[in-house]
């Protein structure tokens, strides 16, 4: 897979976030622990990954599920291994600390806390599932409440089964009025291959104090998921990068023709 995408001669080889700027993921894999390569691969060089319908549970340890170049502790709120779930990948770059304080119970999200020299952000991956019951949104309310008693420097990405493109009048719509959030996905997010729909379901909601400088909807191979995955880049002021050990590989210096006789000799 690696050698594929180096042909491209588009990628780079070990990359990771320009400076001044960090960048968010998010997918809706529903399930990771089959995926994980492909999400790996899906997610090169961002800061911090969001993966909602992670279906995992205590069974699956975070060492099983660890992808190189991010810290070893992993963010977890699990339901079970046949739904839901939250899961966060953050960057051996950044610092965080997860806020147990903005969560509540029942709920499918995550918050954290990313230090910068300057300032904080405030991260919510989040995924209401269908069926959720009204008091969601009275929670997630005030959750969103006491993330800006902190900060107006937040973020939420994730999957609030709202389609953004057809249910105007709907509470999600108020709480971002509310709190003057922004959704920065303007494209379709989930396609239904029976109805043939496209929704937008998977927003990334950014305060007015956040500044993205871009962002993208990454088609994803309908066989790993019926959403796309997203991703926004913020622009973080005097941001730099903290030391780190990392491996590089020195793909100039390789032998390719040994590896080829070494594919073709293996039995």
């Amino acid at each position: 897979m690696l050698l594929l995408i180096l042909l491209c001669n588009d990628v780079a080889e070990n990359p990771g976030p320009y400076e001044n700027e960090i960048s968010i993921f998010h997918l809706n894999a529903r399930s990771v622990r089959t995926k994980l390569e492909y999400i790996e691969t899906l997610a090169l060089g961002s800061s911090i990954v969001c993966i909602t319908e992670s279906h995992l549970d205590e069974t699956i340890f975070s060492q099983d599920i660890h992808i190189d170049g991010y810290h070893q502790e992993l963010y977890r709120n699990d339901r079970n291994c046949f739904g839901g779930g939250v899961l966060v990948y953050v960057s051996e770059i950044l610092k965080t600390k997860r806020r147990l304080d903005l969560e509540f119970e029942n709920g499918e999200l995550i918050w954290l806390e990313i230090d910068f020299p300057q300032h904080k952000i405030l991260l919510c991956a989040v995924y209401r599932s269908p069926g959720s019951s009204h008091p969601f949104w009275q929670n997630f309310k005030h959750s969103i409440e006491q993330a800006y008693n902190y900060t107006t420097k937040t973020v939420i990405t994730g999957d609030l089964n709202v389609d953004l493109f057809t249910e105007h009048n709907h509470v999600l719509n108020d709480l971002m009025n509310i709190f003057c959030l922004e959704n920065v996905v303007k494209e379709a997010t989930r396609f239904d291959h029976r109805s043939g729909r496209a929704t937008l379901l998977d927003p990334i909601l950014i305060s007015e104090d956040c500044c993205a400088t871009f962002t993208e909807v990454i088609d994803i191979n309908r066989q790993m998921s019926d959403h796309n995955a997203t991703k926004v880049y913020l622009r973080i002021p005097n941001f730099s990068e903290k030391n780190f050990t990392r491996t590089i590989w020195l793909y100039k210096h390789a032998d390719f023709t040994r590896f080829n006789n070494d594919i073709q000799n293996f039995d």
